[in-house]
């Protein structure tokens, strides 16, 4: 009876040990941890046990499962920062011809009113943590790190299309708040990036709202939260050279992009490609709001957008 008592005393620890052994070094695979992270948290080396256990304590498919939902959950979620902490990535040299067309044909951009725009991720995938919808425009006037445009670029039914994307820590309808976080998008359709001289043949700005702002009769159509946009094709105005002259700003709805003849400023592009890996899995959450250049997000925009 004693014997098998400290039998099962021992097969308890030794089940106990292979789970954190298993669990340790499994999420360590996954997330990269050096080896002495699991030795540092007192946890024996996978030598430690003698034996396998006969009988664990929980079924090994459902350990595994547990397992990979908190790696998932680790990757999903990032560590979000104070908005106006998180650094632009600096725009890398461009190699590729999807990455030379972005920059050949990157926007101006003047910021008109509302909120200006700012860095959504820093190079480490840590994301803004965005600004609360009351208090105006308060300290949303000016991003003190710099901003960034994000890049993506596919053929998209015959026609190259490059979306750009302008993050902003907080929305508006007219000059009041209405949530955390926003984006808004353009598209530069054009005909080809690897001939020596791609012409321009549409653009596509979002302006969130179903209906012209200017139509005297203002639905609740108007201030609907949904990626539409203002379509146009060639000739495009306001272009300068290969860069089209946009004003982010807002009238009587919310904040949207539109083109115009006045100069506005460039910020670092960062392609798609180009981007960190932490910075793109970033991105495939809802930390930063509706991303319209992630995976789950792109080619239904490039849908809505398309002017052809």
């Amino acid at each position: 009876m004693v014997a098998s008592v400290a039998n099962s005393k021992r097969d308890e620890r030794h089940n106990t040990e292979w789970s954190q052994h298993f669990t340790c070094y499994t999420l360590g695979s996954a997330l990269g941890w050096d080896e002495a992270l699991c030795a540092s948290r007192q946890i024996p080396h996978f030598s430690t046990p003698t034996r396998r256990p006969t009988q664990s304590k929980f079924p090994m498919k459902l350990h595994a499962f547990l397992i990979s939902v908190a790696v998932a959950f680790i990757r999903t979620n990032a560590v979000s920062i104070s908005y106006e902490t998180v650094a632009p990535i600096a725009q890398p040299e461009a190699v590729t011809i999807s990455e030379k067309a972005g920059v050949k044909f990157k926007p101006q951009v003047k910021m008109d009113g509302g909120c200006t725009s700012f860095p959504a991720v820093n190079a480490a995938g840590e994301t803004s943590s965005g600004l609360p919808a009351d208090g105006g425009n308060y300290g949303c006037v000016e991003a003190p790190l710099g901003s960034q445009v994000y890049g993506r670029a596919t053929w998209y039914k015959g026609v190259w299309a490059i979306m750009y994307a302008w993050y902003y820590p907080k929305s508006f309808i007219a000059i009041v708040g209405t949530g955390t976080h926003d984006w808004q998008n353009a598209v530069v359709w054009i005909d080809n990036p690897a001939v020596g001289t791609p012409k321009i043949l549409g653009l596509s700005t979002s302006k969130k709202s179903e209906t012209d702002y200017m139509k005297p009769s203002i639905t609740t159509e108007t201030f609907k939260s949904s990626s539409n946009y203002d379509k146009a094709k060639a000739p495009i105005q306001n272009v300068n050279v290969t860069s089209v002259k946009l004003v982010s700003t807002s009238i009587l709805g919310p904040m949207f992009l539109r083109s115009t003849p006045e100069a506005g400023e460039f910020q670092d592009l960062i392609m798609w490609s180009q981007l960190p890996e932490a910075a793109r899995t970033a991105f495939a959450g809802k930390e930063i709001g509706d991303v319209p250049f992630s995976d789950a997000n792109f080619q239904k925009k490039l849908g809505e957008a398309w002017p052809f």
